[in-house]
């Protein structure tokens, strides 16, 4: 009995070990480029004169996506799920209770994400362009 709970211990750590190795590296999503991935397309624009962004996105029938408002240290202002039954959805992000930053949205299904900046200054709400830079 003794040796049966001792290899049911052991199994169990195991497991747990196993469980966090799998959990330590997430799966890294495909960047579209164009605001345009194979199953959906996002656009974002500012409403003139105010500091309300109106993100609006296309969508296969049937695919779930996830949208979320980070901020500078990565944590999660805004999420929001498009259900499988849409094909369309349009939403409206309204920064005038938010901090000056820059703020990154991002729109993913399971395998693919569009990723999108935004500046936000006192009197401006703008989308970065994104530009790399390799240094030596």
């Amino acid at each position: 009995m003794r040796n049966v709970m001792k290899s049911l211990a052991q199994a169990a750590c195991a497991a747990l070990f196993f469980a966090n190795a799998v959990s330590a590296n997430p799966i890294e999503l495909k960047e579209c480029q164009n605001n345009t991935c194979e199953k959906f397309r996002v656009g974002m624009y500012r409403v003139r004169n105010t500091v309300t962004m109106n993100l609006l996105i296309e969508k296969q029938k049937g695919e779930r996506l996830a949208v979320r408002l980070l901020d500078q240290k990565g944590k999660i202002l805004m999420e929001d799920i498009v259900p499988k039954n849409l094909n369309k959805f349009g939403t409206k992000l309204n920064f005038s209770e938010i901090q000056d930053g820059v703020y990154t949205l991002e729109v993913a299904d399971g395998s693919e994400k569009v990723v999108k900046s935004i500046y936000l200054s006192t009197n401006e709400v703008r989308e970065v362009n994104r530009t790399l830079l390799g240094v030596n």
